[in-house]
């Protein structure tokens, strides 16, 4: 008899737990996705060729309140412009002094890229994550260099502006 009643209250406990945590109060961001810069870091790498080459690894974390941040797959959904992105990066340089933002051509690497679609389900739409982006420096032409970045997400809202801070690039 003890023993059934211990049991109907661990039963009970649980069930009580569980609609006390399914009743959670659901914190609210803004539908523009937010960005804010992590980290940066450089290391030498090993091409496709088995060539030494410098990368740097640039992380972010983000946060879109009504969780539309990727982008699907190339289908029938978007137009056929395969290039469609929702990542930009913009790199700058310093030359004399002067702060200076480089041409994708000029580098020859690429500064748009595309978040891939997550679909959100529950009550909960708020999305949250870290990204990593990882660049080649490849007969770079600069030494000292900064990116600033954003996201836009499906319904076209725009985040914030990031800034890594300047880097010196390290000599091979």
């Amino acid at each position: 008899m003890n023993r059934m009643k211990t049991i109907r209250l661990l039963v009970l406990g649980g069930i009580l737990l569980l609609m006390g945590w399914s009743c959670r109060k659901i914190e609210h961001y803004p539908p523009e996705p937010q960005v804010f810069y992590r980290s940066f870091i450089f290391r030498d790498s090993v091409d496709y060729l088995g060539n030494t080459i410098l990368t740097g690894t640039l992380t972010f974390y983000f946060i879109d309140g009504d969780g539309d941040l990727g982008l699907p797959d190339i289908d029938s959904l978007l137009p056929a412009d395969s290039t469609a992105a929702n990542l930009f990066f913009t790199l700058y340089y310093v030359h004399n002094n002067n702060v200076i933002p480089a041409d994708e051509e000029e580098v020859k690497t690429p500064l748009k890229y595309r978040i891939p679609y997550i679909k959100m389900t529950g009550r909960d739409k708020t999305m949250k994550g870290e990204i990593r982006v990882t660049f080649f420096y490849l007969n770079f032409p600069y030494d000292t260099i900064r990116y600033s970045f954003y996201v836009v997400d499906r319904a076209g809202h725009r985040s914030n502006t990031e800034e890594t801070p300047f880097f010196v690039l390290p000599k091979d």
